[in-house]
């Protein structure tokens, strides 16, 4: 890209960041207008980009916290798999990897991230001050997308009167409102996940975008997977999980519409006892691992996060998490 072209790209963020703030007010007929008009022709990287950085700055936190790390998907995938990027999050935490998890409870599955940690009665009422305080102490937070991100719920009426996907089925995981510097985003589309790794290269973001050939919002066990790399560039790879595995694993194994069973299921994987929990919960923070240094390869970063699992050192983290 070209200096005029980045300069006309900057442009574009900007007046899609002043128009989502001037939306937010407006009547849900003129939300509705808007968002149709948006889906009819499709949504330009620039805009989502622009979109994002307004609900954030809007959102009920101010914190510029530097490099934090997200892991989140987009849900919709119908795979009711244990929600693993909420387990990869403490995880990476447990490794020293300054983490900001962004989530809410369920709504396209049975289980969202946020049930998981109402479960392990995570306190979700924080003041800056706290976040701040778990972040240096504990290198870890989850953030309540509807406690400190209210803007959306402004949009919730004209959105029930849409019968189609709107750009704020996109906006969710880019909407953490501490903007983590680093990121790995699950999606179950394709199309959808070359569209956000636009997006973080236009946010000057560093991380990976992953999708399976199953469907999954995240990496798979089960099939082959589509990761895009962001590092000033986007680079494609396509990764097998027989080569950090050693095999493939039935989703029935990391799967289950019962909610109790499926925290069941979280917890024995991330302290070694769920062989294919374990396994599903390491595939899951390589991304992360390499996005913040701590490997170099896919393997490397694969067999230190089986290392901290198998060691207690990512359970003890939970356990730390929750005081």
């Amino acid at each position: 890209m070209n200096e005029n072209q980045y300069s006309e790209a900057n442009d574009a963020v900007i007046r899609a960041r002043d128009a989502m703030k001037k939306l937010v007010d407006t009547s849900d007929s003129e939300k509705i207008e808007f968002l149709t008009e948006i889906h009819n022709r499709g949504e330009t990287p620039e805009e989502i980009t622009g979109f994002a950085m307004a609900l954030r700055e809007m959102s009920d936190i101010h914190i510029r916290y530097p490099g934090l790390t997200d892991v989140v998907g987009t849900g919709g995938d119908g795979k009711n798999t244990v929600n693993v990027s909420t387990a990869v999050s403490i995880l990476l935490a447990s490794m020293g990897i300054k983490t900001a998890k962004h989530g809410n409870f369920g709504i396209t599955g049975h289980h969202g991230s946020a049930d998981f940690m109402k479960y392990i009665n995570y306190n979700f009422q924080m003041n800056e001050d706290k976040i701040i305080d778990n972040l240096n102490k504990k290198n870890y937070v989850y953030i309540l997308a509807p406690q400190y991100n209210r803007s959306f719920a402004k949009f919730s009426n004209a959105r029930k009167q849409m019968n189609f996907r709107t750009v704020f089925n996109i906006l969710g995981p880019l909407t953490n409102p501490l903007n983590p510097d680093k990121v790995v985003l699950g999606t179950y589309s394709e199309e959808l996940a070359g569209l956000y790794a636009r997006v973080v290269l236009q946010d000057n973001k560093k991380g990976f975008v992953i999708h399976s050939s199953d469907g999954m919002d995240e990496l798979s066990p089960c099939s082959e997977n589509h990761l895009y790399f962001i590092n000033n560039k986007i680079e494609k790879m396509n990764v097998d999980p027989v080569k950090l595995i050693g095999h493939r694993t039935e989703v029935e194994r990391i799967s289950t519409v019962n909610p109790e069973r499926s925290f069941e299921m979280l917890l024995s994987g991330l302290s070694g006892k769920n062989r294919e929990v374990k396994e599903f919960i390491a595939l899951n923070a390589f991304p992360a691992v390499i996005t913040n240094g701590l490997a170099e390869t896919m393997e490397e970063a694969y067999d230190l996060a089986i290392k901290y699992i198998d060691s207690s050192v990512a359970v003890k983290k939970l356990k730390e998490v929750c005081e």
